[in-house]
């Protein structure tokens, strides 16, 4: 069975390894300017997966992916088939189903008939040495998927994924796969991290570029409002508060233990640093209020169906700085 389990989810990775999917890269966080991603398209630097016809900063429906209980696994021939571009998260979940799926089926069958005639644990290592190179297979699949991603959402939506099926193994009463899925965990939560880190750092360089590079600015301002002309929010607070509702709507039920609330304050901090020192372009003191309540009443606008109590404290944060500016 060793050599079943591992020879057919090899077979299942690579049919799953054809599918396209969606490359975010170092071009798709916040202080990037995404025009020069597509600029370096046309000149001809080559880039792997699907043509860039995304939106790296919504969430939108994959957020459906959580919401129903009803998808199976895609099936090998099919994902050898599909000609549509995926996110991350699509080959991560098919993956992960069949494998708890098939697990949990093996599980049952061990319990069953070597019970009572075996201990619990000596069940447990025959279940382990059976599955142990799959449960690789699968970790090298994960770190595939995620290692050189900035996919934000992607990594997370998988963390949440991976905590679903957490939950139905609990369900199952199948604990032999706890190691797989708090190994797969720990591939995950550092990624995330990291790809916040990215974002961190990349509006860290923009905001100290914008007064002596207007034109690193102005890829991220309009132009009017590079110039102190113009009050109309930055396409920058679009990216920023699609990003942080995405974040958010995916941490509606998140525990106090986990790094998500410490990294969306960075990135809140970062942003509003980047967007105190684009006012100070602005002379008018009255129109420098305005562009900072205007931007900050744009993220609220965005941020209004959150939910759960880091989503409220972050709309709650947004909603005193709007206000103070509002005069």
């Amino acid at each position: 069975m060793r050599w079943y389990y591992l020879n057919h989810f090899t077979r299942y990775r690579t049919s799953l390894e054809k599918l396209k999917l969606h490359v975010l890269d170092s071009y798709d966080v916040l202080g990037e300017d995404a025009n020069a991603k597509r600029g370096n398209t046309l000149l001809g630097a080559k880039r792997s997966g699907a043509p860039a016809s995304y939106d790296a900063f919504s969430l939108g429906r994959r957020i459906d992916m959580l919401k129903t209980s009803t998808m199976n696994a895609l099936p090998a021939h099919l994902a050898e088939e599909e000609k549509g571009a995926h996110h991350l998260e699509n080959p991560f979940r098919s993956f992960n189903l069949a494998l708890i799926d098939n697990a949990s089926f093996e599980y049952t069958f061990l319990t069953s008939y070597f019970s009572p005639s075996q201990t619990h644990h000596a069940v447990m290592r025959t279940f382990a040495a059976i599955f142990e190179p799959t449960f690789a297979l699968g970790q090298a699949l994960t770190k595939q998927l995620v290692e050189n991603t900035t996919d934000t959402l992607g990594v997370l939506l998988c963390v949440r994924l991976n905590q679903h099926l957490a939950f139905e193994l609990q369900r199952r009463k199948v604990p032999a796969v706890e190691g797989y899925i708090n190994a797969t965990s720990m591939l995950l939560w550092p990624r995330f991290q990291k790809i916040l880190d990215l974002h961190c750092t990349s509006l860290q360089k923009l905001t100290a570029s914008l007064p002596n590079r207007p034109s690193a600015g102005a890829a991220l301002l309009s132009s009017a409002a590079a110039a102190g002309n113009s009050t109309a929010p930055t396409p920058l607070t679009q990216k920023f508060a699609n990003l942080v509702q995405g974040i958010l709507a995916l941490s509606s039920e998140a525990g106090d233990d986990e790094p998500v609330s410490v990294s969306v304050a960075r990135l809140r901090s970062e942003y509003e640093v980047y967007l105190n020192r684009a006012g100070k372009g602005i002379s008018d003191a009255r129109k420098k209020e305005r562009f900072l309540c205007n931007n900050y009443s744009l993220v609220c606008t965005i941020l209004t169906d959150v939910e759960g109590r880091l989503g409220e404290d972050t709309k709650r944060h947004f909603e005193k700085l709007r206000d103070a500016f509002d005069k």
